[in-house]
């Protein structure tokens, strides 16, 4: 049992030595998590701002210029001044306005007799874009005609207090900061995909070299051999998972992490071996390594719509947004978000743990039974 034992600490030891050698999957991994986790996070945002907007000003009283006051950054940029509708036709087929506003004449003097209407033409091709530059400007809107009723109410010597006032509280993240979210996303993204193709990669390499048929005649069965794979690729990522946490994320990033760093990593190795589960089934059906990504991607493309990382589970259809609840990377984005955003305790989070655990036995049977099967045909 000694020898066993000290076996297969050695065949470990070679596992995460054939990784650290190769090294355009190292480079890989590492700019994975760091470059990647860093554009992600500081690269772009989801939320369109500094949004092109053409403006054709009929009137040209003060009013109309008041109204183009609370147009302002950085929801929008500096306002195009159109001459003609012949102007806005242009620029929103050439794509440079999202949308165009249009003052009509005797837009004031409409104003203080019984209310006036502008026209707002939008670029639906782009359609987030013209949904949120439509929201801005009726927020901009709203703000112009706050400021004409509370001057109407102090020349009628009325106060110009609301009578009900509103106070938002946001909890977790109280500077809305998208960077967080996105990152820690892409993070977690980044954990799942080389999760699938690091064990998937280990189990082909040794069919592509033609040691397999020599472990098959160690002391070693295919279910040791299934756990060695599992173990070194499990410890390796996990290493490189809790480095890049404390380098990239609370170090480069500076983000605001509440979880501690033991209860993710702890979360992170469950995961891991829920996925290897999935990796097991990619190295089964790959019969070479440039499989291994295609493959890949047909499995990280669904758990990817599942997951509610780019796609919120409310915007899907009701039997889709069930299909949720079989996606590791959906439950592993949970519990990420609560332990490092909110700072919620392990006790808190154990039927979401439960239920990773579970689906990682389902994976991990599944792959194993496939990959046996397939070694005793070959």
């Amino acid at each position: 049992m000694p020898a066993r034992r000290h076996y297969v600490w050695r065949l470990i030891k070679k596992e995460i030595l054939h990784i650290l050698r190769d090294r355009g999957l190292l480079i890989f991994i590492i700019y994975a998590f760091t470059l990647d986790i860093f554009l992600a996070a500081k690269g772009f945002q989801l939320i369109p701002e500094h949004i092109s907007i053409g403006v054709l000003d009929e009137d040209r009283s003060v009013k109309s210029r008041e109204l183009l006051g609370h147009i302002r950054e950085p929801a929008f940029r500096k306002p195009i001044h159109l001459l003609s509708p012949e102007d806005i036709d242009r620029l929103l087929s050439d794509s440079e306005i999202i949308l165009a506003l249009v003052i009509p004449e005797n837009f004031g003097k409409e104003l203080r007799r019984q209310g006036a209407q502008v026209q707002v033409l939008v670029d639906g091709t782009q359609s987030t874009a013209a949904y949120l530059s439509t929201a801005y400007l009726a927020e901009a809107s709203g703000r112009f005609n706050n400021d004409l009723v509370s001057r109407a109410l102090e020349r009628e010597g009325l106060g110009t207090s609301p009578p009900v006032e509103l106070r938002s509280r946001i909890l977790f993240n109280p500077d809305v900061r998208d960077d967080i979210y996105e990152g820690l996303n892409e993070f977690f993204m980044v954990v799942t995909l080389i999760g699938m193709i690091l064990p998937a990669m280990l189990l082909i390499r040794e069919r592509e070299y033609g040691t397999l048929e020599q472990i098959m005649l160690s002391p070693l069965r295919v279910r040791d051999l299934v756990v060695i794979k599992l173990i070194s690729a499990s410890l390796f990522l996990t290493a490189v998972t809790a480095l890049s946490y404390i380098f990239v994320l609370k170090g480069w990033l500076r983000f605001p992490l509440k979880g501690s760093l033991p209860s993710f990593t702890l979360i992170t190795a469950i995961y891991l071996v829920s996925t290897s589960g999935l990796a097991f089934i990619i190295g089964s059906i790959a019969r070479r390594f440039s499989q291994i990504g295609m493959l890949t991607i047909v499995i990280f493309a669904p758990m990817l719509l599942l997951s509610g990382g780019w796609v919120p589970p409310e915007a899907l259809p009701d039997w889709l947004r069930l299909a949720t609840n079989i996606s590791p990377l959906k439950q592993y984005i949970d519990l990420g978000v609560s332990l490092l955003i909110r700072g919620t305790p392990l006790t808190m989070l154990t039927e979401k743990i439960m239920r990773m655990i579970f689906l990682g036995i389902i994976f991990l049977t599944i792959g194993t039974v496939i990959f046996t099967r397939r070694l005793s045909r070959s």
